[in-house]
């Protein structure tokens, strides 16, 4: 290598410089700075020609000392200082500027995974750029599945519409189905990459992907009301699985007749920077890869690069790919307590709706309190102490009317007391006072009283379970004739606790398919905010319009049942 000093109209720009995202301002600034100081490091060149030398790392300065020639502050004759590499072919260029833009400046992870990529095309290896880099061969992986994506899914990362999370967990869908998650992402509704991860690997297969012909399927389809080819799925996953499998049997041997090699790749997001379009008159092969969700890819005209084989076997599959896990639980602990406090409150609302149902109750608490210990001492059920948000609820709001009523009447609230009401039962007056205040009760007043007291108190013991046996809590509910829909309605708390495939399967169960259409498109977030408005809107008997309305009305899921079923679908077997 030799110093030099070259005119600015001999260097010719570098060609696939791994830095494609390039800040303006910062071009901007730099030439103010050489303007003012001088070019202050040298840049690399490679001699190209008589006269002429290929820039191989400095293409920020390159790009700064083009724009003051074009602003008229220097001209073509402005002395660049450079370090001359003679030996240097275009790989290990390639190389020269990926190892200097990574270690200075660091790279859009972007212009990383294409870099990367290109230097396992040309014979490189993971270890070899991870020495080069500094970056450990797990990042190096994950750019690699990012050099995988749709060019769509590239534009929108470099432009910053999704984050390098969401980039990462699009590698796990196919090219299609990277495109209709990014053309259904709304301003308001920014991307999860949560979400998208559950979606690509949860999601039931399409009609669309179906490669068979439609009448080889037996089993049924889940259609909603404005149904095609997209919003239509193979219910029976496994028969689905079959016939693609069989399909693409057949559609690669019928490239084997046509082409020099055919490979049949069963991989999240095939590494299809490891091979390029052929030139002319080149022998050509086809990529067919089988996404685990039974998704078909098919690219004809390929060639394949000269990766090493263990770079090929170390890269086969994205690092984003999942891998064996604990069976994540149907219903969390958060939703399993919740649906326990709404059937609580449920029963004890519709329990002090039918007064002597309530004083059987009551007694039968202050009779298994006696058995236990000397005297009575009421525990209020944990339902009362859930959020503010998931107390409003029909029952709950029942509840502390009859609180706020009594509470006052003993003089243990004022107008302005701004106390939770059932907390307002705790007030501070002393026990002569207290029981001066009973004593100016009627007669009705105290009895509604002593049954609200213990009632307050029963409720479902276990909050981390459904209930599902015949229990003392059940059987008091099916006794009453308790009926969840009469105190609740589904609620953002309730749909927000459930999976997301949970969700669009209440969406159909519900009637509300034709109403939230494309709903399939749908963030999770979006699902729980349009769906919980839908279920509000629809609460009131007297503005139904039509059977959708109706089937909105009436829906409960099978947990919400007593005995609880295990299910957030609608149970159609009989209480």
């Amino acid at each position: 290598m030799q110093f030099a000093t070259v005119p600015l109209s001999s260097l010719l720009p570098p060609k696939d410089n791994p830095r494609r995202t390039l800040d303006k301002s910062l071009i901007t600034g730099l030439a103010q700075s050489i303007k003012t100081d001088g070019v202050l490091q040298n840049l690399l060149v490679h001699p190209e020609g008589e006269g002429a030398y290929r820039v191989i790392f400095g293409k920020r300065r390159f790009l700064a000392l083009q724009l003051l020639k074009k602003n008229g502050d220097i001209d073509g004759t402005y002395p660049v200082p450079v370090d001359v590499k003679e030996e240097l072919d275009d790989n290990d260029a390639a190389r020269l500027a990926m190892v200097e833009n990574v270690q200075r400046e660091q790279l859009h992870p972007m212009d990383e995974a294409e870099a990367f990529a290109r230097q396992l095309q040309s014979g490189g290896t993971v270890e070899a750029i991870t020495e080069k880099s500094g970056l450990s061969a797990q990042t190096v992986k994950r750019r690699l599945a990012l050099a995988t994506l749709c060019s769509e899914a590239k534009k929108a990362f470099r432009a910053g519409t999704i984050t390098r999370s969401v980039a990462e967990a699009l590698t796990l869908g196919s090219k299609m189905q990277q495109r209709a998650i990014l053309e259904a992402i709304e301003p308001d509704y920014p991307p999860d990459a949560d979400e998208i991860r559950e979606t690509l690997l949860g999601r039931k297969p399409s009609l669309a992907m179906g490669i068979f012909p439609r009448e080889q399927y037996k089993g049924g389809l889940i259609t909603d009301l404005f149904a095609d080819d997209e919003t239509t799925y193979f219910d029976d996953v496994d028969q689905f699985l079959s016939l693609q499998h069989e399909a693409v049997e057949a559609l690669a041997e019928g490239r084997r007749q046509s082409g020099s090699w055919v490979e049949v790749l069963h991989l999240y997001t095939p590494p299809w920077w490891q091979y390029r379009e052929a030139g002319e008159g080149e022998p050509a092969g086809t990529v067919i890869n089988v996404h685990p969700s039974g998704a078909v890819e098919v690219r004809d005209g390929l060639v394949k690069h000269e990766v090493e084989a263990r770079v090929v076997e170390a890269t086969r599959q994205t690092p984003l790919a999942p891998r064996p896990a604990p069976k994540r639980p149907v219903f969390s602990a958060e939703l399993l307590r919740y649906i326990a406090c709404q059937r609580s409150a449920a029963v004890q609302a519709t329990l002090l709706t039918s007064p002597r149902r309530a004083k059987e109750v009551a007694v039968l608490i202050m009779l298994l309190g006696f058995r236990t210990c000397i005297g009575a001492r009421f525990n209020l059920h944990p339902c009362h102490a859930t959020s503010a948000v998931e107390r409003d609820q029909r029952s709950y709001r029942m509840i502390n009317d009859i609180v706020v009523e009594l509470s006052e009447k003993l003089g243990l609230r004022s107008e302005d007391d701004t106390r939770d009401d059932i907390a307002s039962l705790t007030g501070s007056l002393g026990a002569l006072p207290l029981y001066e205040a009973l004593g100016r009760l009627t007669d009705g007043e105290l009895d509604r009283l002593q049954v609200l007291l213990p009632i307050l108190c029963f409720g479902e013991e276990n909050l981390a379970s459904l209930d599902s046996s015949e229990s003392l809590f059940n059987r008091i509910a099916a006794d009453v004739g308790a009926q969840m829909r009469t105190w609740w309605v589904p609620d953002a708390p309730f749909l927000s606790s459930l999976l997301r495939e949970q969700i669009v399967a209440v969406v159909g169960d519900c009637g509300a398919a034709s109403a939230l259409t494309g709903f399939n498109g749908w963030t999770k977030r979006r699902l729980v905010d349009e769906l919980a408005r839908y279920f509000a809107e629809r609460a009131n008997p007297e503005t139904l319009q039509s059977p959708e309305d109706q089937a909105a009305l009436n829906w409960t899921p099978g947990m919400l049942r007593f005995p609880a079923v295990g299910t957030v679908t609608m149970d159609q077997t009989p209480p």
